[in-house]
């Protein structure tokens, strides 16, 4: 899994990196293309993480996504948003099929913003797709 997760992020921020030049040389972030990164970036949304983590998930009253994954393992940041820390006000989404089916997706995302391939304001190209009866928006506050 590690591997495969790998080989999928390094063709996401080939294919990001593309699109981002391409967009800053417009001065404009670049829409995001990928169907995995955008399906997590609507899952971020549909949970509200910015509600705590901020606007860009930089941080606001529960601290940065963004810094937590450029400094920790793929494995720590899985656990943290899956199991969550109870005590600190950060809770586990393991049981939020939206959440924990894109696990992988939310990582790359994360992983993208924090090495600058995905810019804060970037956004889905085009509107999301039907809805999935397997994968409803449900949320766990």
């Amino acid at each position: 899994m590690q591997v495969c997760s790998s080989a999928l992020l390094a063709v996401v921020l080939a294919v990001t990196q593309t699109a981002r030049a391409d967009a800053a040389a417009e001065g404009a972030s670049p829409p995001l293309t990928d169907a995995g990164i955008a399906s997590a970036w609507r899952t971020l949304r549909a949970v509200d993480c910015a509600r705590c983590h901020g606007k860009h998930y930089e941080g606001l009253a529960a601290p940065s996504i963004v810094n937590y994954a450029r400094a920790q393992s793929r494995e720590m940041f899985v656990r943290m948003v899956l199991d969550g820390d109870p005590p600190r006000g950060m809770p586990g989404y393991r049981t939020n099929a939206r959440v924990a089916d894109r696990i992988d997706d939310l990582y790359l995302y994360f992983q993208a913003r924090a090495n600058g391939t995905i810019g804060p304001d970037s956004r889905p190209k085009s509107p999301e797709p039907a809805a999935d009866p397997d994968h409803s928006p449900e949320t766990k506050s």
